[in-house]
């Protein structure tokens, strides 16, 4: 996706919610000549926290302004992929390397998926806990409710998967499958440095096609 798209993007948005540039300003912490600058396609050097914040004041995913997915507009059917690709690693500011593809098992759902590889500990054939890799598939998007399982990542860093609960200026991140694992909490200024990149819908093994 090129400059001019995603300040295409930003205007039609910005039209459809009935947003002036000194409202759009307001919503990112930036002055009306910075939101209108941003619809001139200036936006390569925007800080990691306004991006989130216009992703938010927008409605749209943070990865539709980097330009790692489409963006699709309201009143358009949304496609499933037949192929998922999948991560080692993911941030919140990029997607890593491409480390394989398979077959989406979700494909009767529309919308767009990743998979991220998790190593898990589990008992073979001889009762010795091994390591194993699985196939954790995610739905792209940048919101989810209370209580969901999402791959989410704190400013640049690298992306968690975690159980997500977000109380007015707090999120708290808790371990998904642990109870015992102390949560994460997340106050202030850094509550809008977090970005959820997609909500978990199920696991895969890489050795079943």
């Amino acid at each position: 996706m090129n400059n001019t798209e995603v300040k295409d993007i930003i205007k039609a948005r910005r039209i459809q919610l009935g947003l002036s540039y000194s409202d759009l300003g307001k919503l990112c912490g930036v002055d009306k000549t910075t939101a209108w600058k941003w619809e001139l396609g200036k936006i390569e050097n925007m800080r990691r926290d306004k991006m989130v914040l216009l992703s938010k004041a927008l409605d749209i995913s943070p990865l539709v302004l980097l330009g790692i997915e489409e963006y699709v507009s309201e009143g358009t059917t949304t496609y499933s992929n037949d192929k998922v690709s999948v991560y080692h690693e993911v941030f919140a500011n990029k997607f890593g390397d491409v480390i394989g593809e398979i077959n989406n098992p979700y494909s009767s759902e529309t919308g767009h998926f990743f998979a991220l590889e998790i190593e898990v500990k589990d008992k073979g054939m001889t009762g010795l806990l091994v390591d194993n890799k699985v196939y954790a598939i995610f739905k792209k998007q940048s919101v989810a409710e209370n209580g969901a399982i999402v791959a989410v990542a704190l400013a640049d860093e690298k992306a968690m998967i975690k159980k997500y609960y977000h109380f007015e200026d707090v999120i708290v991140l808790r371990s998904p499958t642990s109870e015992n694992e102390n949560p994460i909490t997340i106050v202030g200024d850094q509550v809008d440095e977090i970005c959820i990149l997609g909500k978990f819908v199920g696991m895969v093994s890489p050795f079943v096609d």
